[in-house]
């Protein structure tokens, strides 16, 4: 896989800045600059259409990219995620949760062996359904689901303000470093997509807290079989283990917090220190995601896997 070309609306001086210079990943190492519509990696020359003067979208096809990373966060209509289809791309990977349905919403480990080539629009949903969707696949694999409630813990980000300002939400236009912010789930609907049998069984809300990565799912989960915190965590730790599940969970048995999970490759950590059992029908579980950096690995896995799709064509 090689990058062909980025397009983004900031300039591109700002672009290459922050490329160098990271506040959660650090100073790139390597060599970064811009030379005219080329950003310049280690020499590698990558065409950039950034700036005001942008294309609305490139032509994909004249630069020989395949597939698109659609990673602006915007609410992608189908019209829109199709245009890149029109200018020559292949296939279009969304990193946000579009406003009209994908071809196929795709998570790791739980429903990626679908994958067909026919496939052009894609959703990788988002980093929490990407981090809780396998806890409810493994728990109701091994104890079947009656009911879940989750909360989504996130940090915030860039969609987040630093100041309080007006917003239609009026939460969510608060100070983000300073509160802790409730918030309606968008994950809720994708779950019922990608579970339709636990469509009326499961939801949730999301809570954004002062912190700048590490996020992290509590699921609480009412059971049809019995369930002891030995036969829960028994039942994660043996699904780490397996080649279905290794690059998507982990297993973890130290006492870790937030910052442990910048920049794990994992969807979901699996804290079973946590673990708890009430009444011997429900648990409640724990896990714990980089806010994004496990969201980008499925995401450019699924380049390999859709390249080996295409193959079997």
């Amino acid at each position: 896989m090689r990058v062909a070309a980025v397009a983004d609306i900031a300039e591109p001086a700002s672009l290459a800045y922050l490329l160098k210079f990271d506040t959660l990943l650090g100073r790139f190492p390597g060599e970064v600059s811009v030379d005219g519509g080329r950003l310049l990696v280690d020499g590698r020359r990558i065409a950039l259409f950034a700036g005001k003067d942008r294309p609305p979208v490139p032509d994909w096809g004249s630069l020989g990219v395949h597939t698109v990373f659609e990673a602006t966060s915007r609410d992608v209509t189908r019209a829109q995620a199709e245009t890149h289809l029109r200018a020559g791309a292949q296939r279009v990977i969304l990193m946000a949760p579009p406003a009209e349905p994908a071809d196929v919403t795709l998570v790791g480990g739980v429903n990626d062996d679908v994958i067909s080539s026919s496939q052009r629009v894609v959703s990788t949903a988002t980093a929490t359904v990407q981090g809780l969707a396998p806890l409810l696949k493994i728990l109701d694999d091994a104890f079947t689901t009656r009911r879940t409630f989750f909360t989504a813990v996130h940090s915030y980000t860039s969609a987040h303000n630093l100041a309080d300002v007006p917003a239609p939400d009026k939460r969510r236009g608060r100070a983000a470093a300073e509160n802790i912010i409730p918030q309606e789930s968008r994950s809720r609907p994708i779950l019922a997509e990608i579970f339709p049998h636990l469509a009326t069984r499961v939801t949730g809300y999301a809570m954004n807290v002062p912190v700048s990565n590490g996020s992290a799912v509590d699921v609480v989960t009412w059971h049809e079989k019995p369930v002891t915190k030995e036969s829960v965590n028994e039942a994660l730790r043996a699904a780490a283990a397996e080649s279905r599940w290794s690059d998507v969970l982990c297993y973890e048995t130290e006492p870790i917090v937030s910052s442990d999970v910048a920049r794990s490759r994992h969807s979901a950590t699996f804290d079973s220190l946590a673990t708890m059992v009430l009444g011997g029908r429900v648990s409640k579980t724990l896990a714990w995601f980089d806010s994004s950096y496990g969201h980008a690995n499925r995401a450019i896995e699924l380049v390999a896997r859709y390249a080996a799709a295409e193959g079997r064509a």
